[in-house]
């Protein structure tokens, strides 16, 4: 058998089963479910930097999420739109937090 054809066959197969193992990942852990996580990461590091800089404070956030995601994951998530998420879901919260409303009246960007 041509070695091409060899290789070509394994990058599918490893394609369907990075799909299947995501697809049951995902069908466990609702998107809900992950952002509970990273909010409850928020209250810790506030706790654990208390006097720290809110960039401390992201960065470990950032950190112990990767932490949550599996292994397979985390080899084709990059850590640049793991930040852009995170921020994006902070905004939200806050936005949300600050007067029950989705208005962008929080004062972040």
């Amino acid at each position: 058998m041509n070695m091409t054809v060899l290789v070509i066959i394994s990058a599918i197969v490893v394609l369907i089963t990075s799909c299947v193992i995501g697809y049951f990942y995902i069908r466990q852990n609702t998107l809900e479910d992950i952002r509970k996580d990273v909010y409850q990461l928020f209250l810790k590091a506030e706790h654990l930097y208390r006097h720290g800089d809110n960039k401390t404070k992201f960065k470990y956030v950032v950190q112990q999420a990767r932490g949550l995601l599996p292994t397979w994951a985390q080899l084709f998530i990059s850590d640049s739109f793991l930040d852009f998420t995170i921020e994006t879901w902070f905004r939200i919260t806050k936005d949300l937090l600050d007067d029950g409303k989705m208005n962008k009246s929080s004062g972040g960007k």
